[in-house]
């Protein structure tokens, strides 16, 4: 497999798992950080979409069953799919080691996808797909969702920008700032702390072909700052999910204009995305002890805290 490309070898290894409804893989095996040495190797992180998480993890249990220690395949054998799909609804299994790789697998059910991308209930999922990804395999109806999850991105990152003459980078950034508010790693300091910012010029070419170039919620000017078109803004706000939208909408002062609100605009969106985030953060921390082992967890957590430590 030495000669394929890194999507190629994903394909070929997606092939060796049960059914799938869709499949995407993420972060610095598919979309460029700078700061990485070229042969430096890369854990290749995918989500696994399916209709039957149980049924998923039963078939797998006997196709593939090198991917699990001990502790997971009693964990996968008996838990129920309520208990599975607890927290973020989504069970990742690390240290996969398949030909000259070696993967991180999340595996979720389609359902709890939509969810995500369409009601922001945890942002796991929908802070990720609001980043670059490869589509190994594609569903429309979660592509479609995702449309809307990404719009929605933009218009709670234009919300978000409070300095004064704001550049495309800096909103780009903001976009890829929203799904760390929250997250534990950031508190443990198991995180680069330049990494939005590596995120966001690595992605450059898909921030503006997924941001820039369609939305008219904003213009370009020669200097690369942004002049947002608040009236636009404040009725695409309208369409951001309930549940944030309402939590908006009681911060608001009536007897001001939407712009005298921003700051309280802001405090909101702040507040529940980090609430949610920090919950669904929490949660899945304490669930990867028991889907990737206490071995491969310590180890898998102990490397993230090297690795963010040294880029402090």
């Amino acid at each position: 497999m030495q000669n394929l490309n890194i999507r190629e070898r994903i394909i070929k290894f997606i092939g060796t798992l049960p059914k799938t409804v869709s499949v995407k893989a993420y972060g610095s095996s598919i979309a460029y950080q700078s700061g990485y040495k070229e042969n430096e190797k890369k854990q290749v992180d995918l989500i696994v979409i399916v209709d039957d998480i149980k049924k998923f993890y039963e078939e797998n249990l006997k196709k593939n069953k090198y991917m699990y220690k001990l502790t997971p395949q009693i964990y996968f054998r008996y838990a129920s799919s309520t208990r599975l799909r607890k927290h973020a609804a989504i069970c990742y299994t690390t240290h996969i080691d398949y030909g000259d790789d070696t993967y991180k697998m999340g595996v979720i059910e389609k359902k709890d996808v939509l969810d995500d991308l369409l009601n922001w209930k945890t942002f796991y999922i929908a802070g990720r797909f609001q980043k670059e990804m490869f589509t190994a395999i594609a569903d429309k109806e979660i592509e479609q969702a995702n449309e809307i999850n990404k719009r929605n991105a933009l218009t709670t990152a234009l919300l978000l920008l409070d300095k004064e003459n704001p550049t495309l980078d800096d909103l780009y950034q903001k976009i890829c700032s929203l799904s760390y508010m929250g997250d534990n790693r950031n508190k443990l300091k198991a995180e680069d702390p330049n990494k939005i910012k590596k995120l966001a010029s690595g992605s450059k070419d898909h921030f503006d072909k997924e941001y820039k170039d369609k939305t008219d919620l904003f213009t370009v000017n020669k200097d690369n700052t942004i002049k947002i078109n608040y009236k636009k803004l404040f009725k695409a706000m309208k369409e951001l999910p309930t549940a944030l939208y309402e939590r908006i909408e009681a911060s608001i002062d009536t007897k001001l204009s939407n712009e005298d609100n921003l700051d309280s605009i802001r405090e909101s969106i702040k507040g529940y995305l980090t609430e949610i985030i920090k919950s669904s953060s929490h949660g899945q921390t304490m669930k990867g002890i028991l889907t990737t082992g206490p071995k491969n967890s310590l180890v898998y957590a102990l490397a993230k805290l090297k690795k963010g430590r040294k880029k402090q």
